[in-house]
């Protein structure tokens, strides 16, 4: 009788299961369909931030996903088809995300960068997510400053928020 031996899971990570914000992270980790290796990578990540910082896992990818949310989304204004002149530069038009779209957005923002992260280091996935996590938590790194910058790039733009609005 072949004995199989299970990787128990402490119940700390099974509660972490439950909570809305941690599925959403998992949906948005998943790849065609493979949910049980985005949790894998998901909870691997937390155990990675539980050795480093007992007890502040859960507390350091609440911060890190609250400051890569976004609130403002810009787009680039489609050209006219026939004009005469035709505009030097790029127009871009400001506009407001629902809190779950920022949510959303935010959380695949850590992934993309934890994503680039891994592979151009070759490291595994959990310990790029885990890093990038913990910088987004102190308001560092690639993610923040992206947010940053299209904050930035919005309000210089502001003025032609007009544009934006759907009929």
């Amino acid at each position: 009788m072949v004995v199989h031996k299970k990787k128990y899971i402490s119940g700390d990570l099974l509660k972490f299961k439950s909570d809305p914000l941690v599925i959403k992270a998992i949906n948005l980790l998943m790849c065609h369909g493979k949910r049980s290796k985005a949790e894998k990578i998901l909870f691997q990540t937390f155990q990675a931030l539980d050795k480093d910082y007992p007890g502040q896992s859960f507390r350091i990818f609440y911060s890190a996903v609250m400051a890569s949310k976004q609130d403002i989304a810009v787009r680039l204004k489609p050209n006219p088809k026939k004009r005469r002149r035709k505009q030097s530069y790029n127009v871009y038009l400001p506009r407001l995300i629902t809190p779950m779209c920022g949510l959303s957005l935010g959380i695949r923002s850590l992934i993309k960068a934890s994503r680039e992260r891994s592979q151009s280091s070759f490291s595994p996935l959990w310990e790029s997510l885990s890093q990038e996590l913990f910088q987004a938590s102190q308001n560092k790194g690639g993610v923040v400053a992206e947010r940053y910058r299209v904050n930035k790039l919005a309000i210089s733009n502001k003025r032609r928020v007009h544009f934006a609005t759907r009929r």
